[in-house]
């Protein structure tokens, strides 16, 4: 009897778990950059251009190696970007997710972050300033 309560608990958890994951997130890779501050640079502008042109009120939190966006379309999207550093190489990763069930409107909107992303890698930073470019475009 309790090998099929465990059981059926846990074919409930599997189903119910990959469901939502299946649904609810977007997540876009991007070519590797130099150094986690560039990509945290990177990070912080793509999120404040997007709030700019699409007039999208909000905030942006910063830890040692994330940045987050949060609510990109009322409060039901949020973003994070990930600069891991795995041997002197920082792999940014972009995850987006929905509470609702509107998941075009969370692709648009991880579409748009990832193209708004390239523009920052291509001016090499921030779009109000100038720079190098240090790599990181979509792959």
């Amino acid at each position: 009897m309790a090998r099929t309560a465990l059981f059926g608990g846990l074919c409930v958890s599997l189903t119910l778990g990959s469901g939502a994951l299946a649904e609810g997130w977007s997540v876009i890779d991007f070519n590797s950059v130099a150094t986690r501050e560039i990509c945290m640079t990177y990070a912080e502008a793509t999120f404040g251009t997007y709030r700019e042109r699409f007039n999208m009120p909000g905030f942006t939190g910063r830890s040692t190696w994330t940045v987050g966006g949060y609510d990109l379309r009322g409060e039901v999207v949020d973003g994070l970007f990930i600069c891991s550093d795995e041997a002197g190489l920082v792999s940014p990763i972009l995850v987006v997710y929905n509470s609702d069930d509107d998941s075009d409107a969370r692709e648009v909107i991880a579409d748009r972050l990832g193209d708004i992303w390239d523009e920052v890698v291509a001016n090499g930073g921030p779009l109000s300033s100038g720079g190098a470019t240090s790599g990181g475009g979509t792959k």
